[in-house]
C-alpha cells in the first residue's frame, strides 16, 4: 500500500466520536481564534493587493470574504482568508510542526460550509481530521524539514487543508489519497520570505492548494499515488533521504490526538512565536520593575535558542512586519511599554523614539540549550545593576499554560474590534464556541462580513 493510501486510511477513521469533547471544545476554539485574528489580519494592504489580482470581489460565490464586505468563489475564499490570517502573524501554533496548524485548514473548511450549506458538526470534524494529519507529518519530518528552510505551515499545511476539504466534500478513503497525491505537486514556502507579505501568502496558497486538490480529485482527475515515496517524491525532495521517518507518521493514531497533547498554543502576543520567550522574560523584568527606557537602561542582551534566532536576529527592522520578526524590538518594545498589542505594529509608526534607541544598545545570542523555547534576557542599567530573567514559551499559550475562554474573548475582541463593538463581539464568539450547534453557518459567518 502507499504511503497516500496509509495516510488517507488513518485521516478517514477521525470522527468526533474518535476526538472526544476535549478535542471538540479546542477546536472550536481554533476556529474563533482563527476567524479574530483573520478580521484583524484583513486590512493588511496587500489584501487588497491580492484581491485585485484575483479579480476576488467579482467572482460570484457565497463564500465569504472575511473582514472585506462580501463573499466570493470558495477558492478565492480561501486565498484571501489563509492570507489574511496569518497577515498578523498572530494565529495559533503546534510546537509539533513548528508553525500555524489552523490558518491553512479554517479558511477552506469554513469556505466549503458556506456554499454547500453545511453545519458545524461537520467542519469541526473535518478541521479535526486535518490538524491531525499536518502535525503528525511533522511528527516524521522535522526538525530537518524546517531547518532546510520550508515554511511548515505552508509545506504541511496543504496537507491538513487537503484532508479538510475532502472530508466535507464527502470524498472515500481512495479518492483522499489521490488528493494527498496531487497536493505533493502543490507544496511550497520557503523561510527566506519571513519578514515579508509573501509569508502570509503562503498560508492562502496552502489554504486555497488544499482546496483545489479536493475539488479537482472529485471532478476526476488522477495523481501518482506514490508521489510522496518516490524517488523525486515529497519526502526525498522536500526533505531528503535519511531524514524522515514514515513510522513516526503512520504510528498511533488512535492515542491522544495530537490537537490534546502536545496541544494548541494560543498567541499571546502578535508577532512571531520563535521571539515570545525573550519577550516573557522581558515583561516579567518590566513588571517587577516598572518603566524602562533609554534613561535608564545601558545595555540589553537577549538569548534564544540558536534554531530561533535564525529568523529573528533583526537588529534593524525596516518594516512593522519586519518588526515582527525582530527579537531586539520585541524585546525592547516590552520594555518599554509592558505588552505588546496589534497597534504596534502600524506601519509608519511601529518605531517610536524610545524602542529606536534602545536598539543601539540591544545585543542578541544564540544557545543550545535542551529547552528549545527558552529566553534569557539581561538589562543593565546605567546606574550599574543588573536585572536577569527567563522564560520557556512554546511559541504561545498551550496546554501547560492554557489561555481561558475568557482570556481567548479578550483576544477576539482587540482583533475585531476595527469591525464590531464588544457586545457584538460577545455575540459573535459565543456563537462560534456553539458552532455544532448550527446546521447551516451562514448567520455564524454574517458577523465576520
Amino acid at each position: 500500500m502507499t504511503f497516500a493510501n496509509e495516510l488517507a486510511q488513518r485521516a478517514a477513521a477521525i470522527s468526533l466520536e474518535t476526538s472526544g469533547d476535549e478535542a471538540i471544545h479546542v477546536a472550536k476554539r481554533a476556529v474563533a481564534d482563527t476567524l479574530g485574528v483573520t478580521v484583524a489580519g484583513s486590512g493588511a494592504g496587500f489584501i487588497d493587493s491580492l484581491e485585485t489580482v484575483l479579480g476576488a470581489r467579482s467572482a460570484p460565490g457565497k463564500a465569504t470574504r472575511v473582514g472585506r464586505r462580501g463573499s466570493s468563489t470558495m477558492l478565492h475564499a480561501a486565498m484571501v482568508n489563509g492570507t489574511a490570517s496569518h497577515a498578523l502573524d498572530f494565529d495559533d501554533c503546534s510546537t509539533t510542526m513548528g508553525g500555524h496548524p489552523s490558518a491553512p485548514v479554517v479558511p477552506a473548511v469554513l469556505a466549503i460550509a458556506e456554499e454547500r450549506g453545511l453545519g458545524g458538526k461537520a467542519v469541526i470534524e473535518a478541521y479535526l481530521a486535518g490538524f491531525e494529519t499536518e502535525t503528525r507529518l511533522a511528527r516524521g519530518l522535522l526538525p530537518h524539514h524546517y531547518e532546510k528552510g520550508w515554511h511548515p505551515t505552508a509545506t504541511l499545511g496543504v496537507f491538513g487543508a487537503t484532508v479538510a476539504s475532502a472530508r466535507l466534500l464527502g470524498l472515500d478513503a481512495g479518492e483522499l489519497a489521490n488528493a494527498l497525491a496531487m497536493t505533493v505537486s502543490m507544496t511550497s514556502g520557503l523561510k527566506s520570505n519571513f519578514g515579508t507579505p509573501v509569508k502570509p501568502l503562503h498560508v492562502g496558497q496552502a489554504a486555497h492548494n488544499g482546496l483545489l486538490a479536493a475539488l479537482m480529485t472529485s471532478a476526476g482527475v488522477t495523481a501518482n499515488l506514490e508521489a510522496f515515496e518516490h524517488t523525486y517524491g515529497f519526502f526525498n525532495v522536500l526533505n531528503g533521504e535519511g531524514t524522515f521517518s514514515t513510522e513516526k507518521i503512520l504510528d498511533d493514531w488512535t492515542g491522544t490526538p495530537e490537537i490534546l497533547q502536545p496541544g494548541i498554543a494560543i498567541k499571546q502576543h502578535p508577532c512571531c512565536g520563535s521571539a515570545h520567550s525573550a519577550i516573557d522574560a522581558a515583561l516579567k523584568i518590566r513588571a517587577a520593575q516598572g518603566a524602562l527606557g533609554p534613561d535608564r537602561i545601558a545595555a540589553i542582551e537577549t538569548w534564544t535558542h540558536d534554531r530561533r534566532l535564525a529568523h529573528t536576529n533583526r537588529p534593524e527592522p525596516a518594516t512593522a512586519l519586519d518588526a515582527k520578526f525582530s527579537v531586539q524590538f520585541l524585546t525592547a518594545k516590552a520594555l518599554v511599554d509592558g505588552q505588546l498589542r496589534i497597534a504596534d505594529f502600524a506601519e509608519g509608526a511601529f518605531m517610536t523614539p524610545p524602542v529606536a534607541e534602545l536598539l543601539k544598545v540591544t545585543t542578541s545570542a544564540g544557545h543550545n540549550d535542551e529547552d528549545q523555547y527558552l529566553g534569557r534576557v539581561r538589562v543593565t542599567l546605567k546606574d550599574g545593576s543588573v536585572l536577569e530573567d527567563t522564560a520557556s514559551t512554546n511559541f504561545g499559550r498551550g496546554p501547560l499554560n492554557p489561555m481561558s475562554d475568557a482570556e481567548l474573548f479578550e483576544k477576539f475582541s482587540d482583533c475585531v474590534s476595527v469591525r464590531m463593538d464588544r457586545a457584538v463581539a460577545r455575540e459573535a464568539f459565543e456563537t462560534v464556541l456553539a458552532m455544532d450547534r448550527l446546521d447551516d453557518l451562514a448567520a455564524m459567518m454574517g458577523f465576520f462580513a
